[in-house]
C-alpha cells in the first residue's frame, strides 16, 4: 500500500477525517504499515504502549483474561477503527490482547506523532474524546445486557452491531461470538440456530448473514 493510498484510507476514518490533507499525507509517509494473518496477537496485554493502531484493512478482536486464565473478547474493531490510544493517553501498559480475525494490515502511528497530532489540532483531540465516551458507553450496555437480558436477546442484539459496523456478511466464529457474550459456543450455537429458523440469519462456516434485520430486533 503506496502513501497515497494510505492517506485516502486516513481521510475515510472518522477520527483522522478531521486532520488538515496536509497532516494526513505527513502521517502517511512517517508512519509504518504492518500486516498479519488472521489469528495473530499483534498487541498483549502488559506490554508498553509505543504506538497507535489504525485499521487499514481486516478486523480485529479486543480480548481480556478471565481469573481461570480463559481469553475472552470484549468487542471486535474493524477498518477505520483506531486501537491502542488508551495506554498512549495515560502512560499505562496495555490492558488486553488484540487479536486479528482475518487477514489484517494495520497503520503503526508513533506514540510521539499522536500526541502531537492531539496538541496541534483540537478537533482531532475531541473526536478521540468523543470515541472515547462511545466505548464507554458500549461498555455499560454490555454489562447492563449480561445482567438483564436473555442470551438469545444479547446474540441479536450483539449481530446487529456488528452487521451495522461490518456489513450484511460477518467473518466470525460461534467460539468468538460466545467470548463476547461471555457464554459457551455451545449455548450460543442453539441461539443460532433459533435465530436461523426464525429467517433472520443464516449460518455458514466461520459466517453469518444478514436475511432480515426486522425479525432480528424482534427477537427477545
Amino acid at each position: 500500500m503506496n502513501n497515497s493510498e494510505i492517506a485516502a484510507r486516513l481521510k475515510d476514518a472518522r477520527l483522522f477525517q478531521v486532520l488538515p490533507k496536509r497532516d494526513r499525507d505527513a502521517l502517511a509517509k512517517s508512519s509504518t504499515v504492518m500486516t498479519s494473518e488472521a489469528d495473530t496477537i499483534v498487541i498483549y496485554r502488559g506490554d508498553s504502549a509505543e504506538c497507535v493502531y489504525l485499521i487499514l484493512e481486516g478486523s480485529v478482536a479486543v480480548e481480556s483474561m478471565s481469573s481461570h486464565g480463559k481469553s475472552i473478547s470484549i468487542s471486535s474493531l474493524c477498518a477505520g477503527e483506531v486501537f491502542g490510544e488508551m495506554a498512549v493517553l495515560d502512560g499505562r501498559d496495555r490492558s488486553a490482547n488484540i487479536r486479528t480475525l482475518e487477514p489484517t494490515s494495520l497503520l503503526l502511528i508513533s506514540k510521539a506523532r499522536f500526541q502531537a497530532l492531539l496538541t496541534e489540532n483540537p478537533d482531532f483531540a475531541y473526536e478521540v474524546i468523543l470515541d472515547l465516551v462511545q466505548r464507554l458507553r458500549q461498555a455499560d450496555d454490555q454489562i447492563e445486557a449480561i445482567m438483564f437480558l436473555t442470551l438469545k436477546r444479547r446474540l441479536a442484539g450483539l449481530l446487529i452491531d456488528l452487521f451495522e459496523a461490518q456489513g450484511p456478511k460477518l467473518k466470525i466464529t460461534q467460539a468468538d461470538l460466545a467470548n463476547r457474550l461471555t457464554a459457551t459456543r455451545e449455548k450460543v450455537n442453539v441461539n443460532l440456530q433459533v435465530l436461523q429458523e426464525a429467517g433472520a440469519i443464516r449460518l455458514g462456516r466461520g459466517q453469518v448473514t444478514l436475511l432480515d434485520q426486522a425479525a432480528l430486533e424482534r427477537i427477545k
